[in-house]
């Protein structure tokens, strides 16, 4: 029996458990940072497993497994833990239980995933490489990973693996895809200043109120302006702050939005754009612009010739009908992208899909087939295996 019919059949043998897992950690969701009880479990079962853990902060935590044999490299497998701050309206047997806090973002299943993975590697006869077990807070903030790394989870580690459960993809198969694949995303803040006075006055003032709105008018035409077609970018308005009363002409305003991007390039034009438009708009109404950028999280993708042994591995297992490598890119974020930044990476979009969903991640209603699982956490597995270093 090779390596990857030993995973397949553990990770069928330990489906089950997957499955009760993600279940108990489902009914009891805690927010960011505050996953006190889903941390606690974790290390019950790392316990169980005769894995080594330390804590990160309160509720981070990463796992230790060493090789059958000395001279591996060691691979770091993520999972996410956290819940949103949403009322479930399932109706499932095992909804939340906790009124107004919800896994709709599938990081119960993650967590499920990866520690059925770490029943698979502790069973095998022979792992080639150490494995870390990153269970990281507060992704849905976009600060669990930089805790992470703060916290030293990536000493030492040669390489990361992800996912996430994937409802655009079918079941039964995971999207590895070269380079880009989830955006990265900056906040923008446009503050105008202007001179305020009485309504009835206007002469006497600097409205910032034009200048604000001549702005937002403006940033909502420079993705036509801006960009070469092949690489999408999203800028979108969040708020306008301005204004206290019918009769007051206001000091100030206040224009905030948000930036989707998928390189360095297009992240850069934006803000040029931003910035003159903001500059632009407010000399035209006697007023000043500052400008200020936020970068939330990086772009998350894949080394291709990492990817390209995810691909390996899952096919061996589960046959190239089991493999996506064209996706379209998605302009939702994942704090996964600062693992990539440190050191190579690769992320999974793991199938959930069945006949008839409606509903997406983030819904109140949320739901999925459940058997994306088995090939999830095999697919943690096998890539803890297959990796090798490629030379350049």
């Amino acid at each position: 029996m090779d390596i990857y019919e030993e995973i397949r059949g553990l990770a069928a043998k330990y489906f089950d458990y997957a499955v009760q897992i993600r279940r108990t950690i489902h009914q009891n969701p805690e927010l960011g940072m505050q996953e006190h009880e889903t941390a606690a479990l974790i290390r019950r079962e790392l316990d169980k497993m005769g894995i080594s853990w330390r804590a990160v902060g309160e509720t981070g935590t990463v796992g230790t497994l060493p090789a059958t044999e000395p001279g591996g490299y060691t691979v770091a497998l993520r999972a996410d833990i956290d819940a949103l701050p949403l009322k479930e309206l399932t109706g499932l047997p095992f909804a939340s239980k906790v009124d107004g806090k919800m896994h709709a973002c599938g990081h119960d299943t993650h967590a499920a995933m990866l520690l059925a993975a770490a029943k698979i590697l502790t069973s095998l006869k022979n792992r080639p490489n150490n494995t870390v077990f990153i269970f990281q807070p507060a992704e849905e903030l976009g600060s669990g990973a930089k805790h992470m790394i703060a916290g030293n989870a990536l000493e030492g580690v040669d390489v990361i693996y992800g996912s996430h459960i994937w409802p655009d993809t079918p079941a039964g198969q995971v999207g590895l895809k070269d380079g880009p694949l989830m955006a990265g995303a900056d906040k923008y803040i446009v503050r105008v200043k202007g001179r305020g006075g009485h309504g009835s006055q206007p002469e006497r003032c600097c409205d910032p109120i034009p200048a604000c709105t001549s702005i937002v008018d403006a940033i909502h035409q420079v993705k036509s302006l801006s960009l070469r077609g092949d690489i999408p970018l999203v800028l979108t308005v969040g708020y306008i702050q301005c204004g206290t009363a019918m009769n007051i002409i206001p000091d100030s305003g206040e224009v905030c939005g948000n930036i989707r991007w998928f390189d360095r390039e297009s992240q850069q034009i934006a803000h040029e754009r931003i910035r003159k438009i903001a500059e632009g708009s407010c000399f035209i109404y006697g007023c000043e612009a500052e400008v200020e950028f936020i970068e939330l999280v990086p772009c998350t993708g894949s080394s291709p010739e990492y990817a390209a042994q995810a691909r390996k591995a899952l096919a061996s297992m589960y046959g190239e009908e089991a493999v996506q490598k064209e996706l379209p890119l998605a302009l939702g974020s994942e704090d996964f992208s600062y693992y990539g930044e440190s050191i190579p990476s690769v992320f999974g979009w793991v199938g959930c899909r069945f006949d008839g969903l409606k509903y997406n991640l983030h819904s109140p209603n949320f739901v999925f087939d459940e058997s994306a699982m088995e090939v999830g956490s095999a697919t943690y597995a096998a890539f803890a295996c297959e990796y090798k270093p490629v030379e350049k």
